[in-house]
């Protein structure tokens, strides 16, 4: 009896002294959480967090923080919590590990940091392919090509002189044009476009630029319709947008084909991209003309302009409840996924079966489509309806958790609009 009594003594000893140099748990997702974060829906998981926080315990709110941060557009501040979670807890389950280091991935992004892009891109296409959709792995296996070219390039750089006001400018579709000069004094205008995750330039307007181009980069880049296309990457570096100065730009250049459209009666010289507009920190437009602050007016409050990555995700509401909506100025028209029709699919079912024909770089394409007569939505407190859109009855290219894409018919029905990507918020007035 008491050498059973000293095995359990010494038993008891070793496992607190094996338990306090480890002094690490290992990390339990909490189940609510992780469904927002799931399906993309930032906004139900800010509220959770803010409203709900003394429900949980506090250190486990951490891993979700991280998440939050990096939608919120605060990678620092994401990556420092990253840190802290590593020293905190010794692992997790595979699923709450993937979004970890996505979110990183993601950080990275939005810091242009190409090394650090290049580092984890490897490890997500190592490890992770199970938890990727197989479009998304193939644009992250591209991605990764992309950053072993621009590994040694500085990060792109943004300096505000002054405010900056320019007048709207539209081309024959309709987009917003903005002028974008080179150090040679050249000028080109490019298509101001939400939907644009890289900043692209025509090859002619490349060569007006005088872009410094990357040897041998030969890469590939998915457009709208799911089709890869062959282009190069340039570096500007310097240009100017107005009163900003923009040093280390990094642009998609594509054939002057694949922008060309309509038989040549229509041509894109390029688009002004996430890694460009994200850094203005703040754009104020109306009809007439569009204003970036050297220092953002727009006060901070709850956010409804959520940046996965480098896609810009609107809290809509729909029958009293919000869901993830990509935001993409290049589309002139907004329009309702499939899983928008399926979540209410009794309202929309007896209309006529129609097509929603779509193009990008590289082409057109076309999904199975109904089309009503208008779809009321709110955002921001206010209400949007929207006239004549498209529900798809077959999914697309878009992210499986998006129940639509904002468009511009979306953001021109307010005067005035107050996008702020430092607030993660876009405020109409």
């Amino acid at each position: 009896m008491k050498n059973r009594c000293t095995f359990i003594i010494i038993l008891s000893m070793t496992l607190t002294v094996t338990l306090s140099g480890s002094g690490k748990q290992k990390f339990q997702p909490l189940s609510n959480l992780s469904e927002f974060v799931k399906h993309d829906n930032y906004s139900g998981l800010y509220t959770e967090l803010t409203k709900n926080r003394a429900s949980y315990n506090e250190e486990s709110l951490v891993y979700y923080d991280i998440i939050m941060k990096s939608v919120t557009n605060k990678p620092e501040e994401s990556n420092r919590l990253i840190a802290q979670f590593r020293d905190e807890f010794s692992g997790t389950d595979d699923a709450a590990e993937y979004y970890l280091i996505r979110s990183e991935y993601n950080n990275e992004l939005k810091l242009c940091n190409y090394k650090r892009l290049k580092e984890i891109g490897s490890v997500l296409i190592s490890k992770f392919k199970a938890s990727i959709d197989s479009s998304d792995y193939v644009e992250l296996q591209d991605d990764h090509v992309r950053y072993t070219f621009l590994e040694h390039e500085k990060a792109i750089v943004l300096d505000k002189t002054s405010d900056t006001k320019l007048r709207i400018k539209r081309d024959l579709a309709g987009y917003t044009l903005l002028t974008v000069k080179g150090s040679n004094d050249s000028t080109v205008n490019l298509v101001f476009d939400t939907g644009a995750n890289v900043n692209v330039l025509a090859q002619s307007s490349a060569e007006k630029l005088n872009l410094r181009l990357l040897p041998d980069s030969k890469i590939y880049v998915m457009g709208a319709t799911g089709e890869r296309n062959e282009a190069r990457i340039g570096i500007a570096e310097n240009l100017a947008i107005g009163n900003m100065e923009i040093h280390n730009a990094e642009f998609v250049v594509f054939a002057d084909s694949l922008l060309t459209f309509a038989g040549g009666r229509y041509v894109i010289n390029g688009a002004v991209g996430f890694p460009i507009f994200s850094r203005f920190e703040e754009i104020i437009f109306d009809d007439s003309a569009l204003t970036i602050l050297r220092n953002p007016a727009l006060k901070s409050g709850e956010p409804n302009m959520f940046i996965k990555s480098d896609d810009y995700i609107l809290a809509v509401e729909y029958n009293n409840s919000k869901y993830p909506f990509f935001f993409d100025t290049g589309n002139m028209h907004t329009y309702f996924t499939k899983i928008f029709y399926e979540n209410d699919s009794t309202s929309f079912s007896r209309l006529q079966d129609t097509v929603r024909t779509f193009g990008g770089v590289g082409g057109m394409t076309s999904v199975k489509a109904k089309q009503a007569e208008a779809i009321t939505v709110r955002y921001s407190g206010k209400n949007f309806t929207l006239s004549k859109p498209f529900i798809e009855l077959e999914a697309g290219q878009q992210d499986k958790n998006f129940f639509g894409s904002i468009g511009k018919d979306f953001v021109n029905c307010y005067p005035r609009k107050i996008m702020n990507f430092k607030e993660a918020r876009f405020v109409f007035e």
